[in-house]
């Protein structure tokens, strides 16, 4: 396989063989069920033969037409034992591979800076998440494999027995289909890549609409939308139908196979048949493995385009781990289905985690293709001091704060913590020692206080503090179950101004009973009313703890220690609120309410 990743990436084959390592004991006894499940169509062709030639009094063995109807009934219920077998032991076994595939891809999503978490669009990533990978486990493909040669193997070594001519005639029909097959494996990867690329640009499509319908509605561009959707749904539409007709066609030629095979077999054998060489019971015999064989050659075309659309999809999932070793995606990792879900670790501060100073120097990152950003940004942030960046709309305020964070990766300059330079901000710069709130924070569907935890220990007290912080124990007395009211998509049951302070409490509790050492706050406060302003800003600076703050709000830049004034991503002004008046032009019309920020 190859790609655009720096990497090798290994063949399908050897991913499926780490992905049964995983659970090698209940694949093997869901191979082994499919396995006979193949290789059974042996026995109905030898009962067979046994029947007619008892008929005509020829059969040597000891053999009645009772015992063959007992034999035929036997072995269908026992393959019949062996599906419900595998659906008892396969089906598990495959949901908790799936269950691997998904968490190691999320887990590398999670790892990346949060404007690089993905590197498509999020329809991409849930097509890859979701459809790849139930392509991508094919441990089972093997043992279908195996089961094929047997019966193939058996098959081929009983007719030749029964007469070497005919048997070499009616097998090169199958063996020019399976060439077909190797001729088109490339096309058909090539079908399944377009197929599910078109397929993720319609679910991504449909995830933007749903998050943006207010401002569609606002705009009036309902009419544009539904025709881009349908413009996208039509693509996908053309490219699915061409993967799937070649599918179907190669199917269909599998599939014939018996028909051409039962034809030559009746040509070849006519003339040994009227001479008493080739009996009724051999007809019986090479038409039952004939129809077989076409059978198992029509699901070998399948496990070979299976084979083919399984690139697609581990190539797929490995552009998912942007850069990660394509080994991690079959990591074995516990998984849980049955069992409880472990605990999150509470947070602990370490000695060096206390915050004593931040320091930034040179920060600089700028958009390839506007050229627009931030540049050579540098600021230092002492332990309790109040920083207030402040600037207008698209002066770099939000950049600078995800910049410094890790969730944008910087092209130039440094960030020290105690003195220290931080290799990887992204993930030092974090619970506990850093909580932030982003300008426009995400809620789950699910409950208030699983949307404040997300699953992080707490205890009751801090819980209530983190409310108390928030000023969100008003607004809970009124809500019908307190915190167990659940709040809906996106949080779509609460106002703006309440969406902003869950989110806020999130980030207060997370600082760990002694509270995060630097707390990070983008425009908090723009959905708030005046009074609850106010008063959240209070319970902020009664914390002492030492705040970087995005706002343009009076009452925040008269509490700052200092105030950063950025223009067009540059820090142009610097110091306390009489400094940067005294230094900047545009502070002073951002202080009078002369440019909206």
């Amino acid at each position: 396989m190859t790609s655009t990743h720096e990497q090798p990436i290994p063949s399908p084959t050897y991913f499926m063989w780490r992905l049964f390592t995983y659970r090698p004991l209940p694949q093997v006894l869901s191979g082994l069920c499919w396995v006979f499940f193949h290789s059974w169509p042996l026995f109905p062709g030898l009962l067979a033969k046994a029947f007619f030639d008892l008929l005509e009094g020829r059969t040597t063995a000891q053999l009645n037409l009772q015992t063959i109807v007992v034999l035929v009934l036997v072995l269908a219920l026992v393959r019949i034992g062996f599906v419900y077998a595998d659906i008892w032991v396969g089906s598990a076994t495959g949901f908790r591979i799936r269950m691997v595939l998904q968490r190691n891809m999320v887990a590398r999503i999670l790892e990346r800076p949060g404007a690089k978490a993905l590197p498509g669009s999020v329809g991409e990533a849930i097509s890859t998440l979701r459809d790849d990978t139930e392509m991508m486990w094919g441990a089972g493909w093997a043992f279908d494999l195996l089961g094929f040669l047997i019966f193939a193997g058996g098959g081929i070594a009983i007719l030749l027995t029964v007469n070497v001519r005919v048997t070499l005639l009616v097998f090169i029909p199958i063996v020019a289909v399976i060439g077909l097959a190797h001729v088109v494996r490339t096309r058909l990867q090539q079908l399944r890549t377009q197929s599910r690329a078109a397929t993720a640009r319609v679910t991504g499509s449909i995830g933007e609409i749903f998050g943006a319908v207010q401002a569609i509605q606002v705009a009036g561009a309902e009419a544009q939308v539904i025709a881009h959707l349908r413009q996208l749904n039509q693509a996908r539409q053309q490219a699915v139908l061409r993967d799937q007709l070649l599918q179907l066609g190669l199917g269909a030629v599998f599939a014939n196979t018996a028909n051409l095979g039962a034809g030559l077999t009746l040509l070849v054998a006519a003339s040994a048949m009227h001479a008493g060489h080739f009996t009724v019971g051999d007809f019986a015999l090479f038409s039952t493995y004939l129809m077989q064989v076409a059978g198992m050659t029509g699901f070998l075309g399948y496990l070979v385009t299976t084979y083919q659309q399984m690139k697609v999809a581990f190539l797929r999932a490995v552009a998912l781990l942007q850069g990660a070793s394509p080994l991690r995606l079959v990591e074995h990792q516990p998984v849980y289905v049955r069992e409880p879900l472990p605990e999150l670790p509470p947070l602990i501060k370490q000695a060096g985690d206390h915050l004593e100073v931040l320091q930034v120097e040179g920060l600089t990152l700028r958009h390839p293709t506007s050229g627009r950003g931030i540049m050579d940004i540098s600021l230092t942030l002492k332990r309790g001091s109040f920083t207030v960046i402040t600037g207008r709309i698209g002066s770099g305020k939000t950049m600078l704060l995800r910049t410094l964070l890790g969730l944008l990766t910087p092209q130039a300059g440094a960030i020290y913590w105690n003195g220290r330079k931080l290799a990887d901000p992204a993930a030092f710069l974090v619970p506990p020692r850093v909580a932030y709130t982003p300008q426009s924070p995400m809620l789950l569907s699910g409950t208030l206080r699983e949307n404040i935890l997300l699953g992080l220990p707490a205890t009751e007290e801090q819980v209530q503090t983190a409310l108390h912080n928030a000023v969100l124990e008003l607004d809970l007395a009124n809500f019908p179950n307190q915190l167990e009211t659940v709040i809906g998509a996106r949080g779509m049951r609460l106002s703006g101004g309440q969406i902003q302070r869950t989110a806020a409490a999130r980030m207060f509790v997370r600082g760990g009973p002694q509270g995060a050492d630097l707390l990070v706050f983008d425009d908090l406060s723009s959905a708030l009313d005046v009074e609850t302003e106010q008063l959240l800003w209070q319970r902020v600076f009664a914390l002492e703890a030492t705040c970087l703050v995005v706002s343009h709000r009076r009452t925040v830049l008269e509490r700052a220690d200092q105030i950063l004034v950025l223009e067009d991503g540059r820090l142009t002004a610097q110091g306390s609120l009489d400094m940067v008046l005294e230094q900047s032009a545009e502070m002073r019309r951002l202080y009078a309410g002369e440019v909206i920020d």
